[in-house]
């Protein structure tokens, strides 16, 4: 069950929470309370804090908040792990092509070389045999177009594999809202798609990886038939790919949770004045 879906506390006036709870609290703490839907809880700690209520009410208030923090972090944990997961699948199928890739690369430039020099040999012998130039030449020719047919043609021919992914994390992120339920916890996909307080212009961490992925040409140049290609291999549910693709699979993956990896240092920094502060109050005891 969702973080979201659990205890849902009941909100008040969003500008009187984030008031409330920003005289004690940072900027970065209270968005993300506010992304896990944590405000109201904050909220209602600053409150207890501030009017220096009994430590029993306050104890019980911030041990409410610290342990939907850390089932917070475990829905972050969870979805980096199946994320990761997905580029450990990429990556050992992208081996395994690798690896024919190269077998294939040197049986066949091994051949080349080969009938390449049976070729010199044989119209070598026939030129010394007959004196019969144009014998000689055709064989030449002929082992010098098999040593440039077997040298390069495993280099311009990729090697593909069927890789499937049903559970395509992608998919759901460049689609948007209608994907994300079955994929991410809601406050992972505000976390997401919110506007980044970072951002000086105010844009989401969604918006910033999607411009990225078409920057670095991820998908291939804009309106080819290699971008339309791409995305359908990458945003359904797999196909045919070679080692190219599964590498642009694998990087947007890792970038993917590299930003969700991000949730992680703000429910930290959340979770660091909400003990910090418990541990000023014990002193003062």
């Amino acid at each position: 069950m969702p973080l979201g879906e659990i205890d849902r506390p009941v909100s008040s006036k969003p500008s009187a929470e984030r008031d409330a709870a920003a005289k004690l609290y940072s900027t970065i703490a209270v968005h993300t309370a506010e992304v896990m839907n944590l405000l109201p809880l904050l909220n209602r700690l600053a409150r207890l804090e501030t009017e220096q209520a009994p430590l029993a009410d306050i104890e019980r208030a911030r041990r409410k908040l610290t342990t939907h923090l850390q089932l917070a972090n475990l829905e972050v944990s969870s979805i980096v792990a199946e994320i990761e997961c997905e580029v450990q699948r990429a990556d050992e199928v992208q081996d395994r092509l690798k690896h024919v890739q190269t077998t294939r690369t040197t049986t066949q430039t091994i051949l080349g070389v080969i009938f390449g020099g049976l070729a010199n040999i044989l119209s070598g012998g026939i030129s010394m045999a007959t004196r019969a130039g144009d014998a000689a030449n055709i064989a030449s020719v002929a082992g010098g177009t098999l040593e440039v047919l077997f040298g390069t043609s495993a280099n311009f021919t990729k090697v593909r594999q069927e890789f499937n992914h049903p559970h395509n994390h992608l998919q759901a992120f460049w689609d948007g809202e209608e994907k994300q339920r079955e994929f991410f916890p809601p406050g992972v996909w505000r976390f997401l798609t919110d506007p980044d307080i970072r951002d000086v212009e105010g844009h989401s961490l969604r918006d910033v990886l999607v411009e990225t992925w078409n920057e670095q040409g991820r998908l291939g140049d804009p309106g080819s038939p290699e971008e339309q290609r791409r995305k359908a291999l990458l945003f359904g549910d797999g196909g045919l790919y070679d080692s190219d693709d599964l590498h642009v699979r694998e990087a947007m993956l890792q970038q993917l949770e590299s930003s969700i990896q991000l949730m992680h240092q703000d429910l930290e920094t959340l979770l660091r004045e909400v003990l910090l502060r418990q541990a000023l109050e014990e002193d003062r005891v």
